[in-house]
């Protein structure tokens, strides 16, 4: 677990110095990521140091094709001044959300932008060798199809349902989908740190950096087979002590004692989430074995699955309320079938959540469908990828030669 950021990595994170010369590369390449400097002496300024050593460590970059030298601009008389900026070209992440049923892998640069993706068909009860091999061959197949087949490899981020245990070590229930079961192997074909969290963190960082970059208390829900929580405040995730934060699938709700899967009764998942659903819609001589079924049932006009829609949207609203009340978000938005089924699952959630939450806080609350789609997790996932492979401190690392390149 990498206990700086709270996902699972590997392998762990070099903390030993680097040589005197290469410190502070990563730095200047941070700068020129996140702010307006981009000559030498403006990265001096913002830096503190001399403009020698900034050209050193600009040198060093783009050595590593980490920085390119653009249009020169005259800063009055003498030499004119080189305008530097960062190549998000200079390599690639790949990642991949695992879904029940599927996968999707994509390749991205340096900046999160999806290059070129791919869905893979997968049952997650083949276990996690059968994943592991797919995500190889479906990852070699979208460099292929992206024309990046060779290109540097930065890192691999990986969201997991959070049904699936990847937390564990041998003895414990869920020792057979921990993340080293298939994250060290990964990390040995690509040459690259690869890191693995659950699904809906990944999408909620990815629909906030895309669409909300202002949003100091942001929540993802992902509603589909189960329901699920992502939290991102002040653009960093939060994930709990043991990485279980958001887990709303297991709030217990009124009038209801239907066991759970996590071996209780009476959870949100069991009355409101998308296999509960189609179950009971099955139960009416419905054709529903899935939320997918459950979503195709209500665009067709089945009555009966929007007004299940209806009611699992009030439900979810109920045990939404409580964290308005208590974390006061400023955006809420939503992921998944029972979304994607209609209006109807969002507006029992308003009504919900204007019924039940304080007014100061429902009021100003926006509450809407994800844009980001199907992409909103491989996004996501690069975007953690990022964070750690081109933070100042691992850049140093990356330059100096102490990461295999």
């Amino acid at each position: 677990m990498d206990s700086e950021r709270g996902l699972w990595m590997t392998p762990p994170p070099d903390a030993s110095p680097v040589p005197p010369r290469f410190a502070r590369a990563g730095e200047v390449l941070d700068l020129l990521r996140r702010s307006p400097a981009s000559s030498t002496s403006d990265l001096a300024a913002a830096l503190g140091v001399a403009r020698s050593t900034v050209a050193e460590r600009l040198d060093i970059l783009g050595r590593h094709g980490l920085v390119t030298s653009g249009t020169e601009t005259s800063q009055g008389r003498g030499r004119p001044a080189a305008r530097w900026a960062f190549n998000p070209s200079a390599g690639v992440t790949l990642t991949g959300q695992v879904g029940v049923s599927g996968v999707r892998v994509a390749v991205t640069d340096l900046a999160g932008e999806v290059l070129g993706s791919e869905q893979l068909e997968q049952d997650l009860a083949a276990g996690p060798d059968a994943l592991c091999d797919l995500l190889q061959k479906g990852f070699a197949q979208a460099l292929a199809n992206a024309g990046r087949a060779g290109t540097r490899v930065f890192g691999i981020g990986i969201g997991l349902p959070g049904e699936v245990e990847f937390y564990g070590s041998p003895g414990d229930g869920g020792a057979s989908w921990s993340a080293s079961s298939f994250g060290e192997r990964l990390s040995e074909v690509f040459g690259c740190p690869v890191f693995v969290d659950r699904d809906v963190n990944l999408m909620a960082l990815g629909e906030r950096e895309a669409y909300w970059p202002e949003s100091r208390m942001f929540l993802c829900l992902k509603v589909g087979t189960v329901i699920a929580c992502g939290l991102v405040v002040e653009g960093r995730i939060v994930r709990g002590a043991a990485g279980r934060t958001g887990e709303i699938g297991h709030v217990k709700v009124r009038d209801s004692d239907l066991p759970c899967t996590c071996g209780s009764t009476g959870c949100l998942n069991t009355v409101a989430g998308g296999a509960a659903l189609a179950e009971s819609l099955g139960r009416q001589g419905f054709e529903a074995h899935s939320a997918r079924d459950l979503a195709a049932l209500a665009r067709s006009g089945v009555v009966e699955a929007s007004q299940a829609l209806r009611r699992a949207g009030r439900q979810t609203g109920e045990v939404v309320a409580a964290m308005v009340n208590l974390l006061n978000p400023d955006v809420i938005t939503a992921w998944g079938y029972l979304v994607d089924a209609g209006d109807q699952f969002l507006a029992g959630m308003h009504e919900a959540i204007y019924r039940a939450a304080l007014p100061s806080a429902a009021r100003p609350l926006v509450l809407e469908p994800a844009r980001l789609g199907e992409r909103a997790g491989v996004r996501g996932a690069a975007l953690a990828v990022i964070e750690h492979t081109l933070s100042p401190r691992h850049v140093d690392r990356l330059v100096s030669g102490s990461v295999p390149a």
